[in-house]
């Protein structure tokens, strides 16, 4: 196409960035997901393929050297979903803030910002009832809010799921447009217009916006009452994501090319919507062709890139439409041609499975929620009408104290709904029962319908979510809730024999990460015997507070007592537990743990303990049974994410004198291996294993002092010397975690340096100069290591220190003196640095 010819076209590219919340929901973190692996979880997997790589996605050139770095979130429109959005603040705030950036940038370039907000949770909106499909949204427009310091234009849509209930309750909370598919469009007319157009199965003009109004009673429009919808191209979208599209930036842009209408007379706007994660997650470097696209592809063909708000504001609809809403107006989606029936029923979509597989489970499993759900709003009208002027505005508020759980926070929190006069025990009902609603909106996440098996992890998922808000529930009652839930469960049929029904996965699956205040204290009891004695510990979501803790020790035998104080982030409410450990040969440890009542307890407690010292364990059993009662935990009942450590250090002993071991058969083989090696002869395998661990061991070591005195472990030279004897003897030294140190070494220079922006020329060089040193000894010793981060931050550096000179060149401005040493490193980190040598050729 001969791009001269191109007027007003522009182009949107929209990422829907979301995972389900995968947090233990007693723990409030995510523990450890072994399919992630080698990554923690897939919150962090994801976020290294796809979610960082975006704020700093790369242009090489031919040798593959980094021409520059950009952030591909400042040129598209965005939708982070809140949890995922939190946990990015918690977890990287580096990436939180260029995602932040990116925003603000866009309304710098385009006079509209590039975020739109996202229903709360990822629920099915259509399948919701209304007062949790307004909740939802509430939360979602108050997150949004928190993030970007402005109120969001438009929503997306989980699933892009929507009916006439769902707009209806968007228009009253001020939300300008949404997006969805081309084949939700149902009919089309100009404004003033009479006769409708039918643009059903995906035949409508995706190119421009369009406007749905609300209708009265009697079916008449209603003019001021309205959202504008955009339909995005569903051609493109799905070889963007199916396709090969992303395999090059050029192919890309002239894919959006192609689409361009030459017999148009309409400002055109070319758009697509995906998962975010395509790019880089499900197709890998799919960030770099849109980084390509976005910064120079798409102008090189005549090509405007816009946002949404931002194009909606220059050409405003000119059309009203009317949407499909699906079979007896349920609704409609972007990922199920059968309205929203992925959510509720064996409608024929699926994500594949085994041959002979079928989806009937969804349809009990929605019922069984709908029940719960029913129920549990009943109970928190019940109990929470002596607590809340109006518990359903509570609920709408709560999203306040989720972001805040201060103290001044929940007392601004219950003074503006709490009913007057009530106190902390009030107070702390009411904050259960609020958590309970939580968890109950979080079993609703539409992942838990949408893959082959109700046994998979994101059905888990929400049934943990289910299980805590029972636990809430019934512990506020008193009454039996499970029970039901069970029964309910039960016609939820697996597809994998062995995994039975839903009640069956619930007990297997979901049971065993349920935790009670016993669980933490058995953690904190067996941690401690490793540990300095600290007066208090956080654990996850719970601090405990050590208010009487003894350790007696003697021939061998060990007893330790506790006094502690529990409480969580999430409730304000404490409790004190007595404990008592002992060693066990079986259980290696158990203990006992009993809720305080009085200090007599724990009087009895010292005294029988130090009376039966001297008995044999069964001793102490029963003079522990007898004070604290019969049930104990054992080492298997701490906490999964805590377990690997304190394995670890139980066997630390052990572990040194293997070592230790394995080094004397070494040292003494030392002089005889160097004559067989120059003999040409095999070294024997068990001398070869041991020095192969040893010099490992010694290498690990060396590189773990180098964090501390990279100068002194530089000058000593053992590094070199183990490297040099690995190789003439044809050892293997296992370099791995050795390499994931020196990165993380890296990485930490790397973020001290761009912290000190600001500092004195001297130490920037200084610091600079020590990182070019580490550099060329990590290759030197020939170590592979992950250098991605650390590049991240020597584009921000570059970017502060040189291309902000141009500017100041241009306007004559003050220039900052920088490093003469910093272009040296960026080539060390694998820049071209060619531009910014001309840079400071200008000076």
């Amino acid at each position: 196409m001969d791009t001269s010819k191109i007027r007003d076209a522009y182009v949107a590219i929209h990422g829907h960035f979301y995972q389900p919340p995968r947090e233990n929901p007693w723990l409030e973190e995510i523990e450890t997901e072994e399919s992630a692996y080698p990554f923690h979880d897939w919150n962090e997997r994801i976020t290294f393929e796809c979610y960082r790589p975006n704020a700093y996605a790369r242009i090489l050139d031919e040798k593959n050297r980094i021409l520059d770095i950009i952030n591909n979130y400042s040129f598209i429109s965005f939708n982070f979903g809140p949890t995922l959005l939190s946990w990015i603040e918690e977890k990287n705030p580096v990436l939180y803030q260029k995602i932040i950036e990116a925003d603000r940038e866009g309304h710098r370039c385009f006079g509209h910002g590039n975020a739109i907000s996202q229903v709360y949770h990822h629920i099915i909106m259509p399948l919701a009832n209304e007062r949790d499909r307004e909740t939802e949204v509430i939360w979602g427009i108050a997150d949004f809010e928190r993030h970007f310091r402005r109120k969001p234009e438009g929503i997306w849509l989980p699933e892009t799921a929507v009916n006439y209930p769902t707009i209806k309750l968007l228009i009253k909370y001020g939300l300008r447009f949404i997006i969805l598919s081309p084949f939700q469009a149902l009919r089309m007319r100009p404004f003033g217009g009479k006769r409708w157009i039918d643009v059903s199965n995906g035949r409508i003009d995706p190119t421009q916006p369009y406007r749905y109004f609300l209708k009265d009673s009697s079916g008449k429009k209603v003019i001021d009452q309205y959202i504008d919808i955009f339909f995005y191209d569903g051609a493109i979208s799905k070889e963007v994501a199916f396709g090969d599209l992303l395999r090059d930036g050029n192919l890309l842009c002239d894919r959006f090319l192609k689409a361009y209408q030459t017999t148009s007379k309409r400002p055109q706007l070319i758009h697509i919507a995906t998962d975010g994660e395509t790019y880089g997650h499900h197709k890998k470097f799919g960030e770099m062709a849109l980084a390509f696209a976005l910064r120079k592809g798409f102008s090189m063909r005549g090509l405007k890139i816009i946002n949404l708000g931002a194009f909606l504001n220059k050409f405003p609809p000119v059309y009203e439409v009317d949407i499909d809403e699906g079979p007896k107006g349920e609704g409609s989606s972007w990922s199920c041609s059968h309205g929203v029936g992925r959510w509720k029923e064996d409608c024929g979509c699926s994500t594949g499975g085994q041959p002979g597989w079928n989806q009937r489970w969804r349809e009990p499993l929605r019922e069984a929620l709908n029940s719960l759900r029913d129920e549990l709003g009943s109970l928190f009208e019940i109990e929470g009408e002596r607590i809340f002027k109006d518990v359903w505005e509570a609920r709408n508020g709560y999203i306040d104290l989720i972001h805040d759980r201060s103290s001044g926070n929940v007392e601004r929190f219950f003074d503006r709904y709490g009913v007057a006069g009530i106190g902390e025990r009030e107070r702390i009902r009411g904050l259960k029962l609020l958590e309970m609603q939580r968890h109950t909106l979080q079993m609703f996440t539409s992942c838990g319908w949408f893959f082959a098996d109700p046994s998979g992890l994101e059905t888990r998922i929400i049934l943990l979510n289910a299980a805590r808000a029972i636990e809430l529930a019934e512990e506020l009652t008193g009454r039996s809730i499970e029970e039901k839930f069970l029964l309910d469960l039960s016609k939820v049929k697996s597809n994998i024999s062995e995994m039975g029904d839903g009640s069956n996965i619930y007990l297997r699956f979901v049971k065993p990460r349920c935790l009670k205040l016993e669980n933490v204290i058995n953690h904190f009891a067996i941690s401690s015997l490793f540990e300095d004695g600290e007066k208090s510990k956080r654990i996850f979501s719970f601090f405990v507070e050590n208010i009487r803790y003894e350790k007696i020790v003697d021939d061998g035998k060990m007893l330790l007592l506790g006094h502690v104080r529990v409480g969580s982030k999430t409730i304000q409410e404490k409790k004190e537990f007595l404990f008592g450990l002992i060693p066990s040969k079986k259980d290696i440890f158990r203990t006992w743990v009993r809720e305080f009542r009085d200090e007599d307890i724990f009087r009895r407690l010292r005294e029988r303990g130090l009376g039966g010292f001297e008995s044999d364990e069964q001793g102490m059993v029963e003079i522990l049974n007898d004070i604290l009662g019969s049930h104990s935990f054992t080492i298997r009942d701490v906490l999964n994410e805590g377990k690997g450590e304190i394995f670890k250090k139980i066997i630390k002993k052990e572990m040194d004198e293997y070592y230790r071991i394995n080094a004397e058969i070494y040292e003494r083989t030392k002089e005889t291996v160097e004559l067989i090696v120059k003999e040409g002869l095999e070294v024997p395998q068990e001398i070869r294993f041991a020095a192969e661990l040893t010099l490992s061991n010694r290498l690990l070591n060396e590189i773990k002092d180098l964090e501390k005195n990279q100068r002194d472990v530089i000058d000593r030279g053992e590094v070199e010397r183990i490297i040099d004897e690995a190789k003439r003897n044809g050892y293997r030294l296992r370099m791995e975690d050795s390499s994931k140190i020196l990165s993380d070494i890296l990485t930490q220079r790397m973020t001290v340096l761009w912290k000190s922006r600001d500092s004195s020329l001297a130490e920037k060089e200084r610091d600079i100069e020590e990182l070019i040193n580490l550099l060329d000894k990590i290759e030197k010793w020939g170590f592979l290591i992950s250098r991605e981060i650390s590049q991240d931050f020597m584009y921000d550096i570059l970017a502060h220190s040189l291309i902000g000179l141009e500017e100041c060149l241009w306007r004559e401005g003050k220039i900052t003196p920088f490093p003469p040493n910093l272009i040296s490193l960026a080539e060390k980190l694998g820049f071209n640095i060619d531009k910014y040598y001309k840079i400071v050729s200008c000076l």
